[in-house]
């Protein structure tokens, strides 16, 4: 058991440092102690919370389980020392934080629009800055501090993490209003017989709609992919290959000459 006498706050921020940099010399860069005062203090956090926090790996540091499950916890701890030390209003019409989110050009098309006009009307000195979203780094890029927020979806999330649902979203087909030749009702015979076009970020040709098929027995044609879902709209208007998207994407494949499809 740890004797709550004993601990050096100024530890907290030690780990809170080399856990955000994953790197003991740009933590003590950043919080400024010298190099061999940070391998002390790191020597006295796994003393302290007996275990190793952290192990060595190419270019740095990676937490342990254990670093992991206090993360959250010192962090709030911290931010909440600082709120009885340096007490702070926000006020957003003089607020003038550089916000950078990570996100799909999906997310950045429909979010931009609402979000935007808010943001001058109520706090017209906050800027922003939308980023692609890459999930192979979001983590780390979340830690170091280049991102402030990631909008998208992730089948599990780290519990360090502050997270909100937006929205619940579905899947529709679209199809190009002048080339595809489809009935009004799409069916599963008509889905599978046609070429399609699929957003993925990955090199394979397979999205969560073709594991979906596999279940029921059937397959699909992948006739292109692609890493943006605006480029996607654009080829299914003009082609009559057909793609499976968020519906938030309807109102702009509407637009570019697309019908909707809805799924039963």
């Amino acid at each position: 058991m740890i004797n709550i006498n004993s601990l050096d706050l100024n530890l907290l921020k030690v780990f809170h440092a080399i856990y955000k940099f994953r790197n003991v010399t740009k933590a003590a860069n950043n919080i400024g102690l010298a190099q061999s005062s940070m391998s002390n203090a790191l020597s006295r956090l796994r003393a302290q919370f007996n275990d190793p926090l952290f192990q060595r790996s190419a270019g740095g540091v990676i937490p342990t389980e254990k670093a992991d499950e206090l993360a959250p916890q010192i962090q709030e701890v911290l931010a909440h020392i600082t709120l009885m030390i340096e007490p702070k209003s926000f006020d957003p019409v003089t607020a003038n934080d550089h916000l950078v989110i990570a996100a799909s050009d999906l997310a950045i098309a429909t979010l931009a629009p609402i979000l935007v006009p808010a943001l001058r009307k109520k706090a017209p000195k906050i800027k922003l800055n939308f980023v692609p979203l890459d999930k192979t780094n979001v983590f780390e890029k979340l830690d170091d501090g280049s991102y402030d927020i990631a909008i998208g979806t992730f089948k599990e999330l780290p519990a360090r993490y502050n997270r909100k649902l937006l929205k619940k979203e579905k899947f529709v087909c679209i199809a190009s209003s002048q080339h595809s030749k489809l009935n009004n009702k799409l069916s599963l015979k008509e889905f599978t017989e046609k070429h399609h076009v699929l957003m993925t970020l990955k090199a394979d040709q397979v999205g969560v709609i073709d594991n979906e098929l596999k279940k029921l027995g059937h397959t699909r044609t992948i006739a292109m992919t692609c890493a943006h879902f605006l480029p996607l709209v654009e080829v299914v208007a003009n082609s009559d290959l057909i793609a499976t998207v968020p519906e938030a994407l309807a109102q702009i494949a509407i637009r570019a000459g697309c019908d909707i499809y809805h799924y039963p």
